[in-house]
């Protein structure tokens, strides 16, 4: 054989082309390793003739890998129960594309790479002869002998007594750095799948853009009050997910196509957006906004128990009761903030009787049974009224 063949022998690139099925590649090397990780190793070790101090050296190399790997494989931990479950999040070019996801994961991929060279039957040319003799690459995935096709069963195996105590080291970290990137990579593929399965199906997208926007308008409803017709202009102007937004017929062909393209504060201002076209279109006001975010049928509703409050109240009511009837009405109306459902309740009553403040309302929370006759009875004349007006209580209270 003459040099120029044997080089064309020995020439390996160690790229990982940004694709699901390579992740699934990298998943069969790390069962291999683990199915067969001491004989391959034992094998490498005498196809490639290391001595124990070069062994030593791959091991504390392996160790430090590894060390960083547990940084990232913490992250992709982290993110991946939720990751699906919010419409934007500030790490949404972190899982969405292969490409990116193995840029971010470096300290997976760069070690598991030099390994598999390491580890492949020959010398590796450089990039020189490598241009001069016109090489074609083979991946060092399909070469090494750690990750893939036949090997010679070594004479002696990685258990035996007279194993160094550098070689068996060096295999007690290879089966923790193989067990690492078999768990990343595996939590790559089912992010990527999940997130998949959710661009196709435009309910789910929808889903998961209103489950955002609940969280969105529950976070922001509060700011509605501090934002200026002008600047809520200026946001139309320039928010990139308001831009798209109106590029698209429906809500769901905006969900699928963007989900997870923009970031929280994005999709924040996007809400804020709509909380405010809401309150111009339904003649919302700022503290209804702040206190119900974009529900105008609920804050109808609101609204109208407001106006017939005393059609609801007892026979035998006295204005000693009001704080008490009030509370009652709080607790209906806005169960998370009774003192801005007591300030709601004063601006809009017009009723027969004197209002009671908040202190005395709330002093009733002391006392409040929802399983008492006086509550469901108070419940129940709220629901005839709302039905009687073709107004039935359905919805969420609350957004």
């Amino acid at each position: 054989m003459n040099i120029k063949d044997e080089i064309r022998q020995s020439y390996y690139y160690t790229d990982i082309e940004p694709t699901l099925d390579n992740l699934h590649e990298i998943i069969r090397i790390c069962e291999t390793f683990m199915k067969e990780g001491g004989d391959r190793l034992m094998c490498a070790m005498g196809m490639r003739k290391w001595d124990l101090d070069e062994i030593e050296r791959l091991a504390d190399y392996i160790v430090q890998s590894r060390q960083k790997m547990e940084t990232e494989l913490n992250r992709l931990r982290k993110y991946k129960d939720d990751f699906n479950d919010m419409f934007a999040t500030d790490h949404n070019s972190y899982y969405n594309s292969v490409a990116e996801l193995l840029r971010h994961i470096r300290s997976h991929t760069s070690p598991l790479k030099n390994l598999l060279k390491k580890t492949c039957s020959r010398r590796h040319p450089d990039k020189k002869e490598c241009k001069r003799y016109n090489i074609k690459p083979k991946s060092v995935r399909k070469e090494s002998v750690l990750a893939s096709g036949s090997y010679q069963k070594p004479v002696f195996t990685i258990d035996d007594p007279t194993t160094p105590v550098q070689v068996s080291g060096l295999f007690r970290e290879l089966k923790k750095f193989f067990a690492n990137e078999k768990e990343c990579m595996e939590i790559c593929v089912d992010v990527l799948n999940e997130e998949a399965e959710i661009r196709k199906d435009p309910m789910k997208s929808k889903y998961v853009l209103d489950k955002y926007r609940r969280k969105a308008f529950e976070k922001l409803r509060g700011q509605i009050m501090l934002i200026s017709d002008d600047m809520i202009s200026t946001l139309k102007e320039i928010n990139p997910a308001y831009q798209c937004f109106k590029n698209f017929a429906t809500d769901e062909s905006f969900a699928q196509e963007e989900f997870h393209k923009h970031n929280v504060t994005d999709m924040d201002q996007f809400c804020l957006i709509e909380l405010a076209v809401s309150k111009q279109n339904n003649k919302l006001e700022n503290d209804e906004l702040a206190n119900w975010g974009d529900n105008p049928s609920w804050v109808k509703k609101i609204r109208y128990v407001i106006k017939h409050f005393d059609e609801l109240l007892p026979v035998d009511f006295s204005h000693k009761k009001m704080g008490q009837y009030e509370y009652y009405f709080c607790k209906w109306a806005l169960p998370q903030n009774i003192s801005n459902a007591t300030k709601y309740f004063i601006k809009h009553y017009n009723g027969k009787w004197k209002v009671s403040k908040y202190g005395a309302v709330n002093s009733h929370s002391r006392d409040y049974d929802q399983h008492s006759d006086e509550v469901k009875n108070f419940h129940a004349a709220i629901q005839t009224l709302l039905k009687e007006a073709n107004m039935p209580e359905k919805e969420v209270r609350s957004a």
